[in-house]
């Protein structure tokens, strides 16, 4: 084992670039969903490594990322052509689906008695796109997309881009009569036209083509790898439950539309988050990563401790803050809001840099402001910076649980476990840098 396999391990976590569309990459409640999000979870385990996600929807850039040794692996519909095959080299395939029009069946179809008069208003062979207008997603390779059409076949369709459109903004365009023709992969078409039935998805414009990732040329271990697990996996359960999870099932359809990051939302709360924010001087979106540390955006979560709602107060604090068991959510939010200013405002002299005290005050609506400050005077005492979180007062807040740690003079608040408060601060930080991709500020 050498070369970007090695580096990975080395590292512990696989980067990945995939796009967020309703099946591929998408937030539900605020929590991580999509095939290729399951998928690439599936291999970092293989591997035994975490996932990290960069979200890049334009196949152009998604190249440059790989070139530039950014990212390890694409996991997108990246189409083969000859920019992609000079900068990549593709897996075995995860599975294969081939490129279908997306169009409406007629506007009285249900009342038609025959089959026969709903085909006679589709069009069912690639001559019948002559003279139309094909609407695709604005930076997508159009040879690509219709080299059956055009440069096979000799046909004449117009081709139009739309700015930041993506093929299921497009599959939904046409079942709402806004555009008459898109072609989109046969696995997506089929998902969006299970719940929009209106659509006809059944006219293929290319043969069969393997959906794989891609990998930059030169890293043959990590390839060799990939088509292993892809190899030992293809006919197991876990694959087949992941693909019919997100492209067999009209539930799931559905709610992937609902929450989709290409509507830019995390959760049901992100307008009254980006209003309210301000009020502290922070990020709408590491707000929602601490509302989903918390309770999963939950409003009738209850912690073992009794803590409740989204901000997940305790009973006492929530009171003073103006919230209690029978808030609404905004009035839940508010209250931990108000909380934050309040420790901002305690530790804006300990901690002067505004991005390092973020830090503080996540450990300290954990475990309590006692006990972070036990662990700055601890800081200090030892020579470490106590207005620095990461390895000085954070590794202090652990070492409160040792005798000669929690009994020294400094030490008012006495012993304490730090290790959920370490792993709260990081898993809050880090699903903020997962929501500043997912979600526009």
């Amino acid at each position: 084992m050498g070369g970007l396999l090695l580096d990975i391990k080395n590292r512990g976590k696989l980067i990945a670039l995939t796009d967020n569309n309703p099946f591929n990459y998408f937030t539900d409640r605020g929590e991580e969903s999509g095939y290729q999000y399951e998928m690439l979870k599936s291999f970092a385990a293989y591997l035994g490594v975490e996932l990290e996600l960069i979200v890049e929807p334009d196949p152009h850039k998604a190249l440059l990322y790989l070139k530039q040794r950014e990212v390890d692996l694409i996991a997108m519909e990246l189409p083969v052509t000859a920019d992609s095959r000079s900068n990549a080299v593709f897996t075995e395939p995860l599975f294969t689906s081939r490129q279908v029009l997306v169009q409406r069946k007629p506007d009285n179809w249900r009342r038609m008695t025959t089959m026969h008069r709903v085909e006679t208003g589709l069009i069912r062979d690639i001559a019948g796109l002559s003279g139309k207008t094909i609407v695709l997603p604005a930076g997508k390779n159009k040879q690509f997309y219709l080299s059956d059409i055009q440069h096979a076949t000799g046909y004449k369709a117009d081709i139009t881009g739309i700015e930041k459109a993506t093929t299921t903004d497009l599959i939904e365009a046409v079942a709402l009569k806004e555009v008459d023709y898109t072609i989109a992969f046969e696995h997506t078409a089929m998902a969006m036209a299970r719940i929009y039935h209106d659509l006809d998805v059944s006219t293929p414009v290319s043969p069969e083509l393997g959906m794989s990732w891609a990998v930059r040329k030169g890293a043959v271990n990590l390839l060799v790898t990939i088509n292993q697990w892809i190899e030992e996996r293809s006919d197991s359960r876990e694959f087949a439950y992941i693909y019919s999870k997100y492209y067999q099932n009209a539930r799931q359809a559905r709610l992937a539309l609902g929450h989709s990051v290409t509507k830019q939302s995390i959760s049901e709360y992100d307008d009254y988050l980006r209003e309210t924010s301000r009020i502290i001087n922070w990020d709408w979106r590491l707000v929602a990563a601490l509302i989903y540390r918390e309770s999963k955006f939950q409003m009738d979560a209850v912690s073992h401790r009794g803590a409740f709602g989204l901000m997940q107060l305790m009973p006492h604090t929530a009171k003073r803050f103006g919230a209690d068991q029978n808030s609404t959510a905004a009035e839940q939010i508010t209250a931990g809001l108000k909380l934050i200013k309040y420790l901002d405002n305690a530790f804006r002299e300990r901690v002067p840099d505004p991005e390092e005290r973020k830090k503080f005050i996540l450990a300290a609506y954990n475990i309590g402001i006692a006990h972070i400050y036990d662990a700055q005077n601890l800081a200090e005492k030892h020579g470490k910076n106590p207005a620095v979180w990461y390895n000085n007062v954070e590794y202090f807040l652990l070492a409160k649980s040792q005798p000669e740690y929690y009994n020294d003079p400094v030490v008012k608040y006495g012993k304490v476990k730090g290790v959920e408060t370490q792993r709260f601060v990081r898993e809050v930080l880090e699903k903020f840098d997962q929501y500043k991709m997912l979600a526009v500020r």
